[in-house]
């Protein structure tokens, strides 16, 4: 593996360890909650896009340098198990929490009839980002 690849991934691995630190501080900082998930989400939406971008960089390491054969590797299928995560949350769950808000409105979303769903909805995709941070970071201790 290129020395680049190794850089890249390892940001981007601290990326999503720093995240979790900064959404702790946003929250903490910030006088609103809603200001502070504002922010936060806007944060994980360009990391989603990193994301994909380093899922899609990877994927085209693994071909150029094993062909085919890459999918016999534990790296693609860690890769590919992460990229479905992270377009699961892109396209299906971060609609949902933001469909969610804008029904709620002119209420903060946590204080409508909506809190319920939003809190299941927030949950599910906390846990998600876990797991890709946990998998990305495992990526990353295979490639050493």
């Amino acid at each position: 593996m290129g020395y680049f690849l190794k850089l890249f991934l390892s940001i981007w691995a601290g990326s999503l360890w720093w995240m979790i630190i900064v959404a702790k501080v946003l929250f903490d900082k910030i006088p609103t909650a809603f200001l502070a998930g504002v922010v936060a989400g806007q944060l994980f939406h360009y990391l989603s896009y990193f994301s994909v971008g380093m899922s899609v960089l990877i994927f085209f390491h693994l071909f150029k340098y094993h062909g085919w054969s890459m999918i016999k590797s534990v790296q693609f299928w860690l890769i590919l198990f992460i990229a479905v995560i992270v377009l699961i949350n892109f396209f299906g769950i971060q609609p949902t929490l933001e469909a969610l808000k804008i029904n709620a409105q002119p209420k903060e979303v946590m204080e409508s009839i909506f809190a319920d769903r939003f809190a299941m909805w927030h949950g599910i995709s906390s846990i998600s980002f876990l797991i890709q941070t946990i998998l990305v970071t495992v990526l990353m201790l295979r490639w050493r």
